[in-house]
């Protein structure tokens, strides 16, 4: 319980209040208290607290199922109802959200207590666990299968409790919020299609039996053919900018392996960088290696986050609403292992980050 950090979402100050007293008793930090969703989201994005208490009812368009619900899908937060609703369509939607505890209210102190080490404990278990397949030296498909199962329960979430809202004639829907169910299926079945693929892709990677294509590239063409449907794109939001020394350089390489490593660190770039902000490759060779550096200046890397950084599923902490399956980076270093090669980063928050990947002078011809 050192410094456990939990955020409360409550839309009755003096009930706020009170609860705050019942947690700094038992010796909890309390980082925040927020009246409406969207308050608490924006709130929870930036302090990121260990757990948050959450009522269902708030006030605003949005209620503490939906608080529940983005908590889980963007931070990983655990999360414990603290209220008066028990009506089975209230219990139907809340279980929806796989919350870790539901304490009605009034409440005992102890309770309160003990469904609070609980959900943290579970939590904990459940991050060791994940970690532990992830981090395994024989990682089998069925790990590869426990891990993408967990994973794909947010967005299935989602997508059943908003399909469940738009059947549901007890609910007043109109056309705006139908619209926004509407994109959240739409945006949890993208995420699903993401996650199956790059689980596969990380799968294959992975196995002792992958076929390493390499064959003779050129590397100067590669980066142009690549860089060039952002370059070209009249929506664009970021210029990228592609620079090369010697004016050609080959190498054995996987392409497709390459290509993916590199569309990765690009998209990555973009994603997190603000409109406007430029980003920058660059590509070029010594006697000792071949060198793709990406540059950004976007939100940076929290340096609490940077041991994590190529473990699949893990995410940084300041990426606020930002989608991502967080396979990307793990995916990216595995296929420059496979080359023999690394990537090395080198980020500060709020001035962007730089990944370095550095192929080895064998790869040369």
């Amino acid at each position: 319980m050192i410094d456990t950090r939990i955020f409360v979402v409550e839309d009755e100050i003096l009930v706020a209040r009170e609860i705050e007293g019942h947690l700094q008793k038992l010796g909890y930090h309390v980082v925040g208290i927020a009246a409406s969703a969207e308050t608490a989201v924006k709130q929870i994005a930036e302090l990121q607290p260990n757990l948050v208490l959450v009522d269902i009812v708030l006030k605003g368009e949005q209620d503490g199922i939906a608080v529940a619900q983005e908590v889980r899908d963007r931070f990983q937060i655990p999360v414990i109802y603290l209220t008066a609703y028990v009506d089975g369509p209230t219990l139907d939607r809340a279980k929806h959200t796989y919350p870790f505890g539901y304490i009605l209210k009034p409440f005992n102190q102890n309770a309160l207590k003990a469904n609070i080490e609980i959900a943290l404990a579970r939590h904990h278990a459940e991050s060791k666990e994940k970690s532990t397949i992830i981090n395994g030296t024989n990682c089998h498909s069925f790990d590869y299968l426990s891990i993408l199962s967990h994973e794909l329960r947010n967005p299935l979430a989602v997508i059943l409790s908003s399909t469940e809202l738009l059947e549901d004639s007890r609910y007043s829907v109109d056309e705006t919020k139908k619209q926004k169910l509407i994109e959240r299926i739409k945006s949890s079945t993208d995420r699903m299609n993401e996650l199956i693929e790059d689980v596969l892709l990380i799968g294959q990677t992975d196995r002792e039996t992958t076929l390493f294509n390499a064959e003779i590239t050129n590397i100067v063409e590669l980066c142009q053919i690549l860089v060039e449907p952002w370059q070209c794109n009249p929506d664009r939001r970021h210029a990228i900018a592609f620079s090369h020394n010697p004016d050609q350089i080959y190498a054995s390489v996987d392409e497709k392996l390459l290509w993916h490593l590199l569309n990765n660190l690009i998209s990555n770039a973009i994603k997190y960088s603000p409109d406007g902000n430029p980003i920058l490759l660059r590509l070029y060779s010594t006697d000792e290696a071949i060198y793709f550096e990406v540059e950004d200046r976007g939100i940076g890397i929290l340096p609490e986050d940077m041991e994590y950084l190529f473990v699949p599923f893990q995410r940084g902490r300041n990426v606020g609403k930002l989608q991502g399956t967080g396979l990307g980076l793990a995916i990216a270093k595995r296929a420059a292992e496979l080359h023999k090669g690394e990537i090395t980063v080198h980020s500060r928050v709020g001035y962007g980050s730089t990944f370095t990947l550095k192929l080895p002078h064998v790869n040369h011809i």
